[in-house]
């Protein structure tokens, strides 16, 4: 079931999807959500009762669009901030789609093309552990209903198989129910899944769908080595999206097992942001690079066999439906209690503090504002190496884009006007933990109090159900020693922010606040 909107007390494969399918990503202050559907029985798009769906906002214009464009700062005119230094992303028109039908297409077409047969796939599922233990989505028919959430039962060429779709990164777990839309939080990523399928073996006969079968096992080999993360619920999709690109022609999409470009030797941690975020943002990805229809990385992401341009142009025939349903979902409401009182005391405190970079919210979306601001990293001051990714890393790989198919749909634009980071929505900013864009803080507390960030973490568990009510996010045990000192097996579940683009350092507005001031805008984002 899709969960509504929040009232506001004052009147926020594995390796495929992982490349950020719908990514919505917002800015360094933030944590991300996705979009939702959080008693774990996703539905479809719309309400619990099965209302008609609605896009939830604005298709090619954006909320907070008038702000930005008078060049007039959001937050109060008597108190300048760091709002006065974002230059405003202008909204672009994104194709219409039926959300609907786009909430079908997400769970039932085969738009990764590539899989395991389905006459295969039980015998798989020991031989890939983790990545197939999910339990079925509920709501989905005939064999779909058998297979993990994040798994889909679809026909190519005339055989059945099953391959991962966007639910691997974008169906977190919070409260312990499933939400359609919520940025995995908990996907162990530190182990590389083509050693896991090296081990299964393949029988010498004729099954339909061998062929579909081979093509995904040559590519999660490639894919493999390259998307290893040093800690679990760090998302490869940086590296995902590259490799996908350094290993294809430009022009035909024609895969080569071998490198076209070269890739740098990076590990970069992602938080997968939620999708509740997409319709207010102008422009996508956590640094803004992705401009004009948003739809074009969408399918870039999920693009581990599309191997001709027919072939993407075949997926893109409905994939504005499923950028619709993207856009049309909305956050969860806070589940737990809130002291209205001290939230109503926090919204004067955020509007005053937050509102000019992060918009401003009320009981029903439409009168939310969204000023879209891209912040330079002077200002920020989170780690540079995602916004950085495109100019300095892997500028070959962005030209590798525009170039392309998808490049014609969405344009990657990472230095517009510079390197930097668009400060996100807040909806349901509080399910969305870890925070910042790489993960390296494990509570809102601690983005608002830089002295509270611990340099080494881990998570005391990863049962969605414990949650932190006070520091809105999941209970750590701060560590005194990080990876280079850890055990072997304890290694890949410590966050170890001395690490490249491991970074905590950044977004340090919330120090200027009294502690008490922190409390508050801490009760008032349980609200959005």
């Amino acid at each position: 079931m899709m969960m509504q909107r929040r009232s506001c007390v004052a009147g926020i494969s594995t390796l495929i999807a992982v490349a950020g399918c719908g990514d919505a990503g917002g800015g360094s202050g933030g944590a991300g959500t996705d979009t939702a559907s959080s008693t774990g029985a996703a539905q479809g798009p719309g309400s619990d009762t099965g209302a008609a769906p609605t896009t939830g906002g604005v298709t090619g214009e954006s909320s907070g669009e008038s702000a930005g464009e008078s060049g007039s700062s959001t937050g109060p005119a008597t108190m300048p901030g760091p709002w006065d230094y974002g230059v405003f992303i202008p909204p672009e028109p994104q194709a219409p789609g039926d959300p609907t039908k786009g909430y079908e297409a997400l769970l039932t077409r085969g738009y990764i093309t590539c899989g395991i047969p389905w006459l295969l796939f039980g015998l798989a599922k020991p031989v890939l552990g983790a990545y197939t233990d999910g339990e079925p989505l509920p709501g989905r028919s005939g064999k779909n209903a058998q297979v993990p959430y994040n798994w889909t039962v679809h026909e190519v060429d005339g055989a059945e198989i099953v391959s991962q779709n966007c639910l691997t990164c974008h169906a977190g777990s919070f409260n312990g129910q499933r939400i359609v839309g919520l940025g995995t939080a908990d996907a162990d990523f530190t182990g590389d899944m083509s050693a896991l399928l090296n081990a299964f073996p393949i029988p010498d006969i004729p099954i339909p769908g061998i062929e579909q079968m081979t093509r995904f096992l040559n590519r999660v080999k490639v894919l493999g080595p390259q998307t290893v993360m040093r800690t679990v619920g760090t998302n490869p999709a940086e590296a995902v999206a590259i490799t996908l690109v350094a290993h294809r022609d430009r022009h035909t999409l024609a895969w080569s097992d071998e490198k076209l470009l070269p890739l740098p030797e990076l590990v970069v941690p992602s938080d997968p942001p939620p999708w509740w975020r997409a319709h207010k943002k102008n422009a996508l990805f956590y640094n803004g690079m992705a401009r004009g229809d948003h739809r074009g990385t969408m399918m870039l992401a999920t693009a581990l066999c599309t191997d001709s341009v027919a072939e993407a142009q075949q997926i893109d025939s409905y994939f504005n439906d499923i950028q619709a349903f993207v856009r049309s979902v909305q956050a969860p409401k806070y589940p737990f209690a809130i002291d209205a009182a001290l939230a109503a005391e926090g919204a004067v405190v955020f509007a005053a503090s937050c509102a000019g970079c992060h918009g401003t919210y009320a009981a029903n979306d439409a009168d939310d504002t969204y000023p879209n601001l891209l912040f330079p990293l002077d200002i920020i001051g989170t780690d540079a190496v995602v916004a950085e990714g495109g100019t300095k890393y892997a500028p070959q790989l962005v030209e590798w884009y525009n170039e392309s198919y998808y490049g014609s749909i969405t344009r990657m634009e990472p230095n517009d006007p510079f390197p930097g980071y668009m400060a996100p929505p807040l909806d349901g900013v509080w399910a969305s933990g870890p925070f910042l864009h790489n993960g390296s803080v494990p509570t809102i507390a601690a983005v608002l109090d830089s002295s509270k960030r611990p340099k080494f973490w881990r998570r005391v568990d990863y049962d969605s159900a414990h949650f932190d009510e006070a520091a809105l996010g999941w209970p750590y045990i701060e560590l005194q020693y990080g990876h280079a000192d850890a055990a072997a097996d304890e290694k890949k579940f410590i966050y170890d922010t001395t690490q490249f683009a491991h970074s905590k350092v950044g977004h340090t507005f919330g120090d200027a606040l009294t502690p008490d001031e922190r409390e508050a805008v801490l009760e008032y984002l349980k609200t959005l």
